[in-house]
């Protein structure tokens, strides 16, 4: 019985079963989420306390992380160093992102911005944002790291943190080192759709905030969207995902390492091996079976080769890249002869690492930009969590007298068109000034 299932481009048309990839979305998981909400709109932290004993702490005495828990969190010196490099290289990518795309703007001291006769613009940071950080069977410290950093250097003045709390009520060292290292404001022992709720919303003890941005599971995602409009969202960051590209000169082992990194997460991950030839792919079906037997996470990520991933065989690799563009994933490895070549022909991917020496843990972790991409074929119109979202852009316009007369008959001819006089007589009534 195959790893996955295997789709041969050459005789069958691999778009088929791309089209029926979905975000995953039920009426049970709606009518809870809504539920959620709704008790955290009318009980506030009452609700989040409940809702933090229920799913994750049993013994949960507050929501919010205390100084004197962040002042004790403790690393060991070869954990602190990792973080602290991390930390740098995600601070550092971020603030060259901001450079370049605040270059040639003007700084009034709180905002960028350029003008020109009478029209300009000003990039402002948004005043708070709250980072959802996924927990439950694992710790995420490195999401703490990729959603904050970013915030930090956009300048966000109130940044927020919640995670769900261990099963004995307390955040794991780890995480409560990266959050001291982020520079967070507070931090909540929140998980699932009632810390989105409180974001969204607000609460006795939680911010309401301006945006909320960070990956979770299906009842995070439901309620971003349920929530959608009353805050400002990063987008649908999902169940991970990774497409390996390879062609015969691929390196087998390192493909099918590339391959299982990302569907270590859950049971409901899926990777894509995308590949030119035949032979090369049964090698790293073959090297993925061995990287397999004796995983610590060895049932869950079966289920996800069985259940979510695909192996597709193409024609060539202008082909091979038509599939890729067409899965549109978070991660994009690129394991080929000749890997740079190919990176102007992808349309669609949340990153791209590319050759044999940068593998997927390496943007996981450490690269710099950060790990919350767009999932479920997102990345045909998202991005990656970055500087940008968490600037906004105010127009600014500023007509004389002489300018406005200009405009008239334009504004007098659409508000006839659209049937709307009083639009047309709010600028024609400053000629009578």
């Amino acid at each position: 019985m195959s790893l996955c299932r295997i789709i041969d481009a050459r005789v069958e048309d691999p778009y088929a079963f791309l089209k029926t990839r979905q975000i995953v979305r039920d009426e049970k998981t709606e009518r809870v989420v809504s539920e959620i909400i709704e008790d955290v709109r009318q009980r506030g932290d009452a609700a989040l306390l409940d809702s933090g004993r229920r799913f994750d702490a049993p013994g949960l005495t507050s929501i919010a992380v205390t100084d004197e828990e962040l002042g004790n969190a403790e690393l060991t010196a070869p954990y602190r160093t990792a973080m602290e490099h991390a930390a740098s290289r995600i601070d550092r990518f971020h603030t060259l992102q901001l450079a370049h795309f605040t270059e040639g703007l003007e700084s009034d001291g709180g905002a960028f911005g350029w003008s020109h006769e009478h029209i300009g613009q000003r990039v402002l940071a948004l005043d708070s944002v709250g980072v959802y950080v996924p927990g439950g069977k694992a710790t995420y410290p490195s999401s703490v790291l990729m959603n904050a950093i970013p915030a930090r250097v956009a300048g966000v003045e109130h940044r927020f943190v919640t995670t769900p709390a261990r099963s004995d009520g307390f955040l794991a060292p780890a995480v409560l080192a990266a959050l001291r290292l982020a520079g967070v404001e507070k931090a909540f022992k929140i998980g699932g759709a009632a810390a989105i709720a409180a974001f969204a919303l607000g609460t006795e003890s939680v911010p309401r905030v301006d945006k909320i941005v960070g990956p979770g599971n299906r009842f995070v995602n439901e309620a971003k969207r349920q929530l959608w409009g009353r805050v400002g969202l990063d987008g649908y960051a999902g169940p991970s995902e990774v497409c390996v590209l390879v062609d015969e000169y691929a390196n087998a082992e390192y493909a099918a390492a590339d391959l299982l990194t990302q569907i270590e997460h859950s049971d409901d991950n899926a990777a894509f091996l995308v590949s030119t030839s035949v032979a090369k792919l049964q090698v790293i079906l073959e090297a993925v079976e061995r990287h397999l037997s004796g995983a610590q996470c060895e049932e869950s990520m079966r289920r996800a080769l069985s259940n979510e991933s695909c192996a597709f065989v193409a024609t060539d690799i202008s082909q091979a890249l038509d599939i890729v563009n067409a899965i549109a994933p978070e991660h994009l490895t690129i394991s080929t002869q000749d890997p740079e070549s190919l990176v102007a022909k992808v349309k669609n991917a949340g990153c791209i690492l590319l050759g044999d020496f940068t593998p997927e843990s390496a943007g996981d972790f450490a690269l710099g930009p950060s790990h919350t991409l767009p999932t479920r074929g997102a990345a045909r119109f998202g991005s990656p969590v970055n500087v940008l979202d968490f600037l906004k852009i105010q127009s600014v316009s500023n007509l004389s007298f002489d300018q406005l007369v200009d405009l008239i008959p334009v504004i007098e001819a659409f508000g006839q068109m659209e049937s709307f006089p009083t639009h047309a007589r709010g600028a024609t009534i400053r000629l009578a000034e």
